[in-house]
């Protein structure tokens, strides 16, 4: 059971990364890298803590209201600056809104 953080693009790509990627930063930080935007994978839509190892699920809903479950633990652990995997086909002129554990 490890604690990690659940990214997911509006273009449907998303991925797993560790919480330890993640340096601690002061007040006034300028904040680090999360995700690998690209034109292909569009800026990041929703971000979760998820549980690795304890079976949890999670529901990806886009605007024109296509929707799917899958488990977290298939989804691939990335680097922080990696891109990530595709989780749902997004038709053009929709986009993930919503990310549900």
């Amino acid at each position: 059971m490890a604690d990690a953080v659940l990214m997911v693009t509006t273009k449907g790509y998303g991925k797993v990364v560790s919480p330890t990627e993640f340096k601690q930063q002061k007040r006034g930080g300028k904040g680090i890298i999360g995700f690998k935007v690209t034109e292909d994978s569009g800026p990041v839509a929703a971000t979760a803590h998820v549980v690795l190892g304890e079976g949890e699920r999670v529901l990806v809903t886009t605007a024109r209201g296509r929707a799917i479950m899958t488990p977290v633990d298939d989804i691939s652990v990335r680097s922080r600056t990696a891109g990530g995997v595709k989780i749902i086909d997004v038709a053009d002129g929709d986009g993930v809104i919503s990310v549900i554990i």
